[in-house]
């Protein structure tokens, strides 16, 4: 028995193989159970066991759980944020699987599976070799059963460039329908979106958007080309910038002196740069605010003019 073909399969799908993979490859049905008893394979799900050899991980979980029964299963919900890199499952977490159909949800050995009546935007992508509900249609889903950390999350898929506010929109659009759970706290997120178009460097620009969307500011720009260099916000009108500060900026004195070049590169262009930290924005928002509205003033915003 050659179990070339069964360990090529098994490398590009964590160490796991299924009893319809191994029939197509020559492994007859009563060489299946006998690759069991021999120790070379270890039965995860029906139908699906991982090759002897393989360290059982949180993937593995995971993929094991799609490929069960028809093979069609989809990662989903907390599972799927998980897989996009904005959430961190706990040891003792379901892994969440879409199966078509409607049947009721139900726990099978560790894996929850969801059969949803909305089948818009189920089409898989996948992440890691694993199939996956979209980037937008996984928030809809998180925000079903974790309505409270959506936002958080959503920082993080903005982040990571994953999704857009227009993504959302569209997929809120798309998506309601009365009684699908997830579209209220996603549409309570889209109205009052502090957040600005282009992606953010860091949760501590995030953090700057938000803050500044509490006031009456002018609507700013992020990421602002300015002849070879980018400031994080600003507005152009009246070349006001901010640039919030993480220590990563400052790990070294070459970046002291690039930073210092920068901004006497902005300030020969008219520009007026204010540095902020974290703890300016998170402990200290008036300072941060009056220091805008100041600077707003001083270059002639109408509104800060009294």
């Amino acid at each position: 028995m050659d179990l070339k073909l069964i360990h090529e399969k098994a490398a590009k799908q964590h160490g796991l193989v299924t009893r319809f993979q191994a029939l197509e490859t020559g492994i007859s049905n009563w060489q299946w159970f006998r690759l069991h008893e021999q120790g070379l394979l270890n039965h995860v799900h029906p139908n699906v066991s991982s090759v002897f050899g393989y360290e059982p991980t949180w993937l593995q979980r995971v993929h094991a759980a799609t490929l069960s029964g028809d093979g069609r299963g989809i990662a989903s919900h907390k599972t799927a944020a998980a897989l996009w890199n904005v959430w961190k499952p706990s040891e003792s977490e379901f892994i969440d699987i879409i199966r078509v159909g409607r049947k009721k949800t139900s726990v099978q050995g560790g894996v929850k599976f969801h059969h949803p009546r909305d089948h818009l935007d189920i089409a898989p992508v996948r992440r890691e070799g694993i199939r996956v509900t979209t980037a937008t249609r996984t928030l809809l889903d998180f925000a079903a059963v974790a309505p409270h950390l959506l936002p958080i999350t959503t920082e993080r898929m903005l982040m990571e460039s994953h999704i857009s506010r227009g993504h959302l929109v569209a997929a809120v659009a798309r998506h309601s329908k009365r009684g699908r759970a997830g579209i209220g706290p996603v549409r309570d997120l889209l109205a009052t979106w502090p957040y600005a178009d282009k992606p953010a460097d860091s949760v501590l620009e995030l953090e700057m958007q938000r803050l500044l969307s509490k006031y009456d500011f002018p609507k700013f720009e992020t990421q602002i080309s300015v002849g070879p260099y980018v400031v994080d916000l600003g507005w152009p009108e009246w070349k006001v910038a901010s640039e919030t500060d993480g220590w990563g900026k400052y790990e070294q004195r070459s970046d002291f002196e690039r930073l210092a070049k920068r901004d006497i590169y902005l300030q020969k262009h008219g520009w007026s740069v204010a540095h902020f930290t974290w703890r300016d924005v998170k402990a200290r928002p008036r300072y941060v605010v009056q220091s805008l509205r100041d600077l707003l003033k001083i270059r002639g915003y109408p509104a800060f003019a009294h």
